[in-house]
C-alpha cells in the first residue's frame, strides 16, 4: 500500500506542476497577444498621423496680401508647422522681427508663437524665409497667421482650413 500511495502523491505532484506550465504558457500567449494588438493600434495612429502632406491639408496654398506699401506673400508647409513668407515693396524698409509680430491661431483660439525666421535679415526691400512653430498637437482644423505691423498695417490675417 506504502507504494499506491506514493505513486498518488507523486501523481499528484506531476499534474500540479503541468498545470502551473500550462499556466504560466496560457498567461504568456494573452501577454503576447494583447501586446501585439496594442502595436498595431498604434501603428496604425502613427501611420494616419505620417500620412498627412500639404496638398491634402490645406484648402487653399499660397495667399498674398497686398494691403499698404508692402506685399506679403505666405506659402504654408504644415508637415512641418513652416510658413514660406516673401516680402516686398519699393518704398518702405521692411525691419521688423518676424519671430516678434507673427503668431499662428488655430479655431479654438490657441496660440502658438514662431520658433524661428530662417531667412533674409530685416533690412532692406525684399526679404524671403521659412517662419517655423513648433509641432501642433492634436492638429486643428484650421490655422490663422497674423503677421502684425508690416508696412503700417496693423495686421494681416492668412486663414488655411485643415481636411481631415
Amino acid at each position: 500500500m506504502d507504494n499506491i500511495e506514493k505513486n498518488s502523491i507523486f501523481d499528484n505532484k506531476k499534474n500540479k506542476l503541468f498545470l502551473v506550465i500550462f499556466s504560466v504558457i496560457g498567461i504568456i500567449i494573452v501577454v503576447i497577444l494583447a501586446n501585439r494588438f496594442l502595436i498595431d493600434k498604434n501603428d496604425d495612429v502613427k501611420n494616419e498621423n505620417n500620412s498627412i502632406s500639404v496638398s491634402s491639408v490645406i484648402s487653399s496654398g499660397t495667399q498674398t496680401n497686398n494691403e499698404g506699401a508692402v506685399t506679403v506673400k505666405v506659402t504654408p508647409n504644415l508637415s512641418d508647422w513652416s510658413f514660406e513668407v516673401t516680402l516686398d515693396t519699393h518704398s518702405v524698409s521692411i525691419n521688423k522681427d518676424l519671430t516678434k509680430v507673427s503668431i499662428l491661431i488655430d479655431e479654438n483660439k490657441n496660440e502658438y508663437m514662431p520658433i524661428i525666421w530662417d531667412g533674409d535679415s530685416s533690412d532692406g526691400h525684399h526679404r524671403t524665409g521659412i517662419l517655423r512653430f513648433g509641432k501642433i498637437i492634436p492638429i486643428p482644423k484650421s490655422v490663422t497667421l497674423v503677421i502684425r505691423q508690416i508696412g503700417d498695417i496693423a495686421e494681416r490675417k492668412f486663414l488655411w482650413t485643415i481636411n481631415p
